[in-house]
């Protein structure tokens, strides 16, 4: 009875480097922070003081991206 050699089981390769992805554009209104900032308002004819208050970009809603 002769006995029959296996192949020889095949190399592992490393898996492929995903590709890189691109960053995201910036939002034009926000410059990429997220955050607008507008002048207080106050009294009923709404008169604008020295203040400035920060807010979410509308248009980005915060995400700093477009």
């Amino acid at each position: 009875m002769s006995t029959t050699k296996k192949p020889p089981a095949p190399r592992r390769r490393p898996p492929k480097k995903p590709a890189p992805v691109p960053a995201p554009a910036s939002c034009g209104t926000c410059a990429g922070s997220g955050e607008t900032t507008t002048a207080v308002r106050v009294g009923r004819k709404r008169r604008a003081i020295d203040a400035t208050q920060s807010a979410l970009c509308p248009d980005c809603f915060g995400t700093g991206t477009a």
